[in-house]
């Protein structure tokens, strides 16, 4: 689960040596990437969808995925929060219900704009 995305070229670099940059300057490459990411998020939306099986095995993805910060964490990891509507059609009933559940998840940024996504695996 990898993308590539030429306009975060270098910013790994920069992540790589924390010390030297100000905490202004970490904000804007964590806005930089947000805003990429935003941009190309039909690229990859699938993968952001996480189980959602601990609301029901009925609910399904509704759609309106937000992405609403990434942080860095260390080096060349971040971590993008995100929320997305999910929903119950209960077909007997014809009741339906529907939400919004609120997601991280982790990333690395190598240094050529390359993101692989690191989706929480649960057995």
């Amino acid at each position: 689960m990898q993308w590539n995305f030429d306009d975060l070229q270098g910013l790994t670099e920069r992540a790589a040596h924390p010390n030297q940059y100000s905490e202004h300057e970490k904000a804007q490459n964590c806005a930089l990437i947000l805003q990429e990411l935003n941009r190309e998020l039909h690229r990859f939306e699938q993968v952001l969808v996480q189980d959602l099986s601990h609301i029901s095995t009925a609910a399904i993805y509704a759609g309106n995925l937000r992405l609403e910060a990434v942080v860095h964490l260390k080096d060349n990891l971040y971590r993008c929060d995100y929320g997305y509507d999910w929903q119950i059609g209960w077909t007997c009933s014809g009741l339906q219900e529907n939400g919004r559940v609120y997601e991280k998840m982790r990333f690395n940024l190598a240094n050529n704009g390359e993101i692989i996504f690191k989706p929480l695996q649960l057995d």
